[in-house]
């Protein structure tokens, strides 16, 4: 932003080098457009005072101004602009050429090929504007009247399909519902009903318990009556006897006794306060009444044993001793039956548990497999659903689009459409120039008047770009300038200069031609250039060797093109635009540029012919 603070007349003299220095063109107008953009945003509260210009048809002519210098050396070094093969040479050594003779030529098979091709492309752009041009016959109406004919049948058809489609969805959701809703009944009612038989299997053991209960009790008050632990004066008349042969075993079938009745009291604490919903306690009141049984039965096995081995002695008699053996037995016999009267309630109750679990789980599967179907009817439902609905829309669109196609062939093409037609012409026709370039290039002609004094290839052999194919003398003198880098890519052998020399008036031109360039930088001062030799096309005895020329070599001509002023185009990076007014605010719009001139640069797209783009803010 340094150049706001310089003062103005030193921004005058630097904007009017750039401008004489046509390769500095462009930086000159971004210049002057930020401090248009500038002086515009600094003035707050005013309203831009915007500038146009319409695009519009003009010939454009793209030069490089460079100075060189009239030089007296005759000897010019000619060489083809590409690499091939020499397929012709019409002169040798020391034969004479005028200005404009072609002294040979390459390989020109491909590049003749290219411009046929480009020209094919040309006729056929040129045809389908003519076409366009002429409007669409009435086989084409026909043809579109058909197509939306088939695009309205279509679109009824895929509306009737989708109005089937949600019936048939419809339906199908209903039935996985109702599927759904019959597993979940049967699920529900099958923990009800094989609750049932787990209530009434846990009922009977609890019962089956109770009767534990009892049976125990009464065997241990018989087996009281023969130890005399709880009733101590029940045995006395047998005591002597019992402990007469081991009084050991005696002292120990007494304690397992009073250890049987703890366990009887505490297992019987437990299942006074159990009834028989209380599932988990009644489960363990199982498993601690078959451990009182377990050790009711050994005791009675033990008691007996004493009795067996007992000396009648005493009140001990023999009738006494069996009528006691009997008792046990009989306990014993009591024992085991209640023993497997529990042992089948917890079995039944397992049975309950196993059949409610695997009947749930059944019911359970059959639940989840109808869940996952009605899941799946709705998810296919509405994928089917939106299917249709999709295809709806594109027939509604397809029907929208063959309307549009039908009114535009009735109604023929439109400013728009002539438009890009004929920019495709243009486009054409700037192939084929490129082709034709390319092909003048495959040939050397002579640039003036002149001697060959050097061919340096013969015909079949290959040569490239830049090696020098034949040498002249030439009757005139010949201009030698340096061309920047940035410039050289713009400038061929054959452009045509036009120049005026210092030593005589201004308004004096002369035309000259590009007779060669050399492919090797020249550095002066640290800047790159290369070398260009021109000759003039007119001979002019006042012309002196050493003369100064002011040469503007024409690299580029396009007539009749759309452009606008140079000073309308902005850069963003690679991007090209202009400002345009939409309504009260600025819109960028993309253009692509091609041939440029001093004031004029050609719109290749982005624009047509009357748009009007910002050329300054005020």
């Amino acid at each position: 932003m340094l150049i706001f603070f310089l003062p103005v007349g030193k921004i005058a003299i630097a904007m009017f080098k750039f401008i004489k220095a046509k390769k500095w063109v462009f930086a000159v107008v971004s210049l002057v457009t930020l401090v248009i953009l500038y002086s515009a945003f600094s003035s707050k509260g005013e309203d831009a005072v915007y500038d146009f210009a319409e695009a519009t048809y003009l010939s454009i002519v793209q030069d490089v101004s460079v100075t060189g210098t009239v030089e007296a050396d005759s000897k010019i070094n000619l060489r083809f602009q590409s690499a091939g093969q020499v397929q012709k040479v019409y002169y040798d050594v020391g034969d004479f050429v005028y200005a404009g003779d072609t002294i040979a030529y390459i390989d020109t098979t491909a590049l003749s090929i290219k411009v046929a091709a480009a020209q094919a492309d040309l006729a056929l752009a040129n045809a389908n504007y003519n076409q366009a041009v002429a409007g669409s016959t009435e086989e084409a109406i026909k043809v579109a009247e058909a197509a939306l004919n088939k695009a309205e049948a279509d679109l009824k058809k895929a509306i009737q399909d989708y109005d089937s489609m949600v019936i048939l969805a419809e339906d199908s959701v209903a039935s996985a519902e109702l599927a759904y809703n019959a597993a979940l009944t049967d699920y529900n009612n099958a923990g009800v009903t094989y609750g049932e038989g787990i209530d009434h299997a846990y009922e009977d053991a609890y019962n089956v318990i109770d009767d534990v209960f009892n049976e125990v009790d009464d065997t241990l008050r018989d087996i009281d009556n023969i130890l005399g632990v709880d009733n101590e004066t029940s045995n006395d008349d047998i005591e002597l006897a019992l402990e007469a042969n081991n009084r050991g075993d005696y002292n120990v079938a007494r304690s397992d006794y009073t250890q049987v009745q703890n366990l009887y009291d505490d297992v019987f604490v437990d299942f006074s306060s159990a009834s028989s919903s209380d599932f988990a306690l009644v489960d363990q009141i199982l498993l601690d009444c078959e451990g009182l049984l377990d050790d009711t039965s050994a005791l009675l096995d033990d008691v007996d044993d004493i009795l067996a081995n007992a000396p009648i002695l005493g009140g001990l008699t023999e009738t006494v001793k069996d009528s006691k053996r009997t008792i046990l037995a009989s306990e014993m016999n009591d024992i085991n039956t209640i023993a497997t009267r529990l042992a089948n309630a917890a079995q039944a109750i397992d049975s309950a548990d196993t059949s409610e679990a695997s009947y749930i789980a059944s019911y359970a599967d059959d639940l989840a497999s109808a869940k996952q179907a009605y899941e799946t009817a709705q998810a296919q439902a509405s994928a089917d659903i939106a299917s249709a609905e999709v295809a709806v829309a594109v027939y509604e669109a397809l029907v929208a689009q063959a309307e549009a196609s039908l009114a535009d062939t009735k109604v023929g093409p439109r400013e728009v459409d002539l438009a890009s037609l004929s920019a495709a012409i243009a486009s054409a026709q700037a192939s084929v120039d490129l082709a034709a370039y390319n092909l003048s290039e495959a040939y050397v002609t002579a640039p003036t008047n002149g001697v060959i004094t050097e061919v340096y290839f013969d015909e079949g052999e290959n040569i490239t770009a830049v090696e020098d194919f034949v040498t002249m003398l030439s009757e005139q003198y010949q201009i030698i300038a340096n061309v920047s880098e940035t410039d050289i890519s713009k400038v061929h052998i054959g452009d045509k200069v036009m120049m005026t020399l210092d030593a005589f008036s201004y308004d004096k031109e002369f035309e000259a031609e590009i007779a060669a360039v050399d492919p090797a930088e020249t550095v002066v001062q640290g800047v790159i250039y290369y070398q260009v030799t021109a000759v003039f096309t007119a001979e002019d005895t006042d012309i002196k060797s050493g003369m100064t020329a002011n040469m503007d070599i024409i690299t580029a001509e396009v007539d009749d093109v759309l452009a606008v002023p140079i000073r309308a185009i902005k850069y963003d990076g690679s991007r090209v635009y202009v400002f345009m007014l939409d309504g009260t605010d600025l819109k960028e719009v993309d253009v692509e540029i091609g041939v440029a001139g001093d004031q004029y640069v050609e719109i290749l797209s982005g624009l047509k012919e009357g748009d009007e783009v910002v050329t300054y803010v005020r």
